[in-house]
């Protein structure tokens, strides 16, 4: 009884302040077990489901990058189910009857309300899966392009010599890290780039990965150039975590061989804190590095070392001869350029320099830039040796011989950067436009005339090219020549040894000095200020990824001439700014930033770059910036209203806050609403009526920071989330000019043109478009202004085309018969899940197929063929065998057909398509598949050499 009376009090006690749900727990705890592992199934069959996903985006594209939200939601979902397994065992457990034969009603209801929770949590997750749009996305492919390498590079016995010998070491067993050595310009990188390409293409190795370590050996930038240029990703932060990944990477892909050059080394780098596997037993990796030193490579335990020497003398004339555009023939020249290439001591970088800025010069032009070189050798140049004095001396000659102060302000400039350092030319404008390099009356024009400056350095061979478009490098000993030539002429000084060491440094030209770099590498403080008069720009670049450099409250009080202040990875407050009343350019990038309201007092600002620096400024402080021309603001939303404050603005890339038109149906108004919990305040900004964005030449504008975008300057960009289409003409000013299109959840749109812009999107190059609900087509020409008559121009310019989860799309491109819609400029289309859609392009549209490079289809229930024929009878035969119509797709290289059930053939009727390039086919999960014979007949030479997955097709 004491047992009955003790379960009974407890039982009262319960009942006694007991809500409904916590009586629920007692009398439904069955129902509320059962409950659970209802959603337990659910959930795991949407883990499954994700999971399948994932694999499959894995399959196909083999290296990919899980998107942060599902990975994050799968992390917590395991977390869960095991929390369950854990509940339930303890349920099995505890239920059985005391005794055996009574409940234990304490138990009971602790279970029943941990249980319950439990499930709440449960449908928690399985709610949020629905927000999974995309599950993963491919990693980033190294570039198809080859390693940058110069013309006439292999004309050269010394050179070729030296090739076949790394060739021919890396080949065999024995070498696991070669080393190549020699002079600074004498051409090294070059050489490893020629190597890796050759191979490469002799399939020695799957992949050749690249990265420059540098004098200051920055581990996280070896990190990244590394993973980049092979293809993949990292995510983790420190060095040790991204060491680890890398590790992995490597041991995933040990069934790969690979070629890693490690360029510009200068002292002993440990290979194992990069995450480079060297000497274990799969040796899937192989080392080349170049250096200067040679005892670099006994410390590095390079198993060969080959020396790079200087070119013979009747090379490096050759050479000179080439860069110089000196005609054989020409009699004149023939001593005078003797003498002029002996200067340059064999030095392929000084030749070139030299070469190229001779060329066109008269025989009295050389024979003076003859005796300026060999004074040049005469003087000493403090901290040079011997062998680099030519070379010195050789590129202040090519300095010299620029075409105007911009030119030469310009390659000064860019000394300014880190070493090997890839220079954003968005950079340079910015410094151009503050600097008043150009009296352009625009940034547009001042960008044209910095692209002329730039090639104008590029063919002066005092600026590289990089593998992106939008950015150059300096050669690390062209670099040392700018920065002596900057000291020299007390113009620019760059330090990376600390500020007070600076300091000192250029006491002596504190009053001429108007440019200086400090680059730190070393957690440090900057002093209270600096006392530079006439100094117009300061770059503070910390490069210690997890150290802020503070910046003093006073730090500018002494610097009142600049006019372009550069700060990355610094805290500040915005009051230090206020005497800088000269300011032109700001430029904070991962900037901690107070004192927001201080920004009104930069009245002269032209342009302001905020990346990645949170701030939110106040709407009266952007009253005052009323010459503002550029805007760059990534991490806090702006109104569509404060953008027009701006009457000189021309340029705006970054985020918008959610607005409203006056006017809007219920329906139009919803979808402002529902997104506004997306922003941070949750606020929707309420436009006029005729309200419209003002008209820009440039921008990247993103509606909902969360798409995964980086936002770029010098771009045309438009993203939009979560919208409908009527709220989309604010826009109108710029479709006429827009480059790039990201569409996601947009409501209400029928087509994209005419329906979003009726003259065409002919400058749209890119086109990306997802979930809208209510998407029929892509273009619809029968709806186009031109009516029935003419040939209407639509999208005239478009190269690239993704298509993902549009329920409603039935075509891409319509149009009636007698209009013909050309697509010449497409290279890729991307089709996903889009059930409607039973087939791509009608005949005459595959025509004009003369560009298109990848063709992926996937996961479209009803599609039956690729290319439908039955719309073109009156548009004649291309070319027929035996009764079968021959359409080529001359430069296709990628073919991707997966888990299409209804797709029975490429063409329909008696067409069929041949693809000469193609490099990799990819048919799988598409039962009905039937491969016409003539079809695989005409491309099986092609077939042979591509890349091949197959699956579940027939051939008849």
């Amino acid at each position: 009884m004491d047992i009955l009376s003790c379960a009974g009090s407890k039982f009262a006690e319960l009942l006694g302040d007991a809500t409904i749900n916590q009586t629920r727990y007692l009398f439904c705890f069955n129902n509320i077990v059962k409950e659970l592992e209802n959603k337990e199934t659910n959930l795991k069959e949407e883990k499954d489901g994700i999971n399948e996903r994932v694999e499959q985006e894995r399959q196909i594209h083999r290296a990919i990058v899980i998107d942060k939200n599902v990975e994050k939601w799968l992390e917590d979902v395991e977390k869960e189910i095991a929390d369950v397994r854990n509940l339930k065992a303890i349920v099995d457990e505890k239920k059985s009857c005391l005794n055996g034969w009574c409940p234990n009603w304490g138990s009971r209801y602790w279970l029943g309300r941990k249980a319950s929770k439990k499930t709440s949590k449960l449908s928690d997750l399985l709610q949020d899966r629905s927000k999974f749009s995309t599950v993963a996305r491919p990693k980033p492919l190294p570039s198809d392009k080859e390693l940058p390498i110069p013309r006439h590079f292999m004309s050269f016995g010394t050179t070729k010599s030296a090739c076949n010998q790394i060739i021919k070491a890396l080949k065999g067993d024995n070498t696991k890290i070669m080393g190549l050595y020699g002079i600074g310009g004498v051409g090294k990188t070059t050489l490893a780039n020629f190597v890796g390409n050759q191979l490469r293409e002799e399939n020695v190795f799957d992949e050749v990965g690249i990265a420059t370590v540098s004098q200051d050996q920055n581990i996280i930038n070896v990190q990244s150039e590394l993973v980049k240029s092979l293809g993949w990703e990292l995510t983790e932060k420190y060095e040790k975590d991204r060491a680890r990944r890398l590790r992995m990477m490597f041991s995933e892909s040990k069934s790969r061989k690979m070629l890693i050059i490690l360029d510009d080394v200068w002292n002993e780098l440990d290979l194992e804190k990069v995450g480079i596997p060297v000497g274990d037993s799969d040796n899937c990796c192989k080392i080349l590095l170049t250096t200067r030193l040679q005892p670099v490579c006994d410390r590095m335990g390079c198993d060969t070392q080959i020396q790079l020497g200087v070119l013979r003398q009747y090379e490096g004339l050759d050479l000179l001869r080439k860069h110089a555009g000196i005609d054989v023939a020409d009699t004149t020249l023939i001593d005078v350029s003797k003498r002029v290439a002996d200067e340059c001591k064999g030095l392929p970088l000084a030749i070139k320099a030299v070469g190229n800025a001779l060329r066109g010069r008269t025989a009295d032009e050389w024979n003076v830039a003859l005796d300026k070189l060999q004074n040049a050798r005469l003087h000493k140049i403090e901290g040079i040796d011997k062998d680099s004095q030519g070379v010195y001396g050789c590129l202040k000659f090519s300095y010299d011989y620029l075409n105007g102060e911009d030119s030469r302000s310009c390659f000064l400039l860019c000394s300014l950067f880190p070493e090997d350092y890839k220079i954003d030319l968005e950079d340079l404008l910015g410094y151009g436009v503050g600097l008043v390099w150009y009296q352009a009356e625009s940034i547009e024009k001042a960008r044209s005339l910095l692209r002329g400056t730039i090639k104008g350095l590029k063919d002066s061979s005092l600026l590289l090219d990089t593998d992106d478009d939008g950015f150059v490098k300096m050669h690390d000993v062209v670099r040392d020549v700018a920065l002596w030539i900057g000291s020299v002429e007390k113009k620019f000084f760059t330090s990376k040894v600390g500020i007070g060491l600076a300091e000192r440094a250029i006491e002596k030209g504190r009053e001429q000095c108007r440019g200086i770099s400090f680059v730190g590498n070393k957690k440090e403080e900057l002093p209270n200020g600096l006392a530079f008069a006439n100094l117009h720009i300061l770059r503070l670049h910390n490069a210690v990824y997890d150290y802020k450099l503070e910046v003093p409250e006073h730090f500018f009080k002494e610097m009142p001439a600049l006019k372009v202040v550069n700060i990355i990875r610094g805290v500040l407050s915005l009051k230090s700014l206020q005497i800088l009343t000269n300011l032109q350019v700001l430029q904070l990038i991962r900037c901690e930033v107070s004192d927001a309201s201080f920004l009104g007092k930069l009245k002269r600002l032209q342009i302001l770059c905020l990346q990645r620096s949170a701030i939110e400024i106040p709407e009266e402080s952007w009253d005052e910036l009323s010459r503002l021309k550029l805007l760059h603001i990534d991490t806090s939303f702006i109104s569509p209203i404060t953008i027009k404050k701006f009457p000189q603005l021309e340029e705006f890339y970054g985020l918008i806050k959610n607005w409203a038109v006056e006017g809007m149906s219920s329906e139009e108004s919803y979808a402002r609403y529902a997104e506004s919990d997306s922003q941070p305040d949750g606020s929707v900004v309420h436009l006029p009526k005729d309200f419209s964005f003002p008209k820009l030449q440039r921008y990247h504008i993103d509606k909902v920071d969360g798409n995964g975008f980086v936002i770029y300057r010098g771009t045309r960009w438009l993203c939009i989330e979560n919208d409908h289409k009527a709220t989309l003409v604010i826009f109108s000013a710029l479709y006429p000019e827009l480059e790039n299109l990201y569409l996601n959840r947009v409501r209400g749109c029928h087509n994209i043109v005419p329906s979003i812009d009726g003259r065409g999107l002919n400058e749209l190059t890119s086109l990306d478009v997802n979930y809208c609900e209510d998407l029929e087509c892509i273009m619809d020409a029968s709806k186009s202004p031109h009516g029935k008559s003419g040939n209407p121009v639509m999208l005239s310019r478009l190269a690239r085309l993704y298509m993902s989860e549009l329920q409603e799309l039935k075509w891409i491109w319509k149009a009636p018969a007698q209009h013909v819609i050309s697509l010449q400029s497409l290279t890729e289309l991307s089709v996903s899940r889009c059930n409607n859609l039973t087939y791509i392009f009608t005949l005459s549209q595959a025509r004009s197929l003369v560009q298109l490079k990848t063709l992926e289809v996937r996961e479209c229930e009803r599609l039956e063929c690729i290319i439908k024929a039955k719309f073109d009878h009156n548009e004649g035969e291309i070319s027929a065998v035996d009764g079968n119509t021959i359409l080529e797709l001359p430069l296709l290289r990628k073919l991707r057909f997966e888990d299409i059930p209804e797709l029975m053939s490429f063409g329909s009727e008696n067409y069929y398509s041949t693809w000469p390039a193609l490099e990799e086919l990819d048919l799988s999960s598409c039962p009905k598949l039937t491969v016409n014979s003539i079809e695989l007949e005409a491309n099986l030479q092609y077939l042979g050499e591509a890349q091949q997955t197959t699956d579940e097709a027939d051939a008849s």
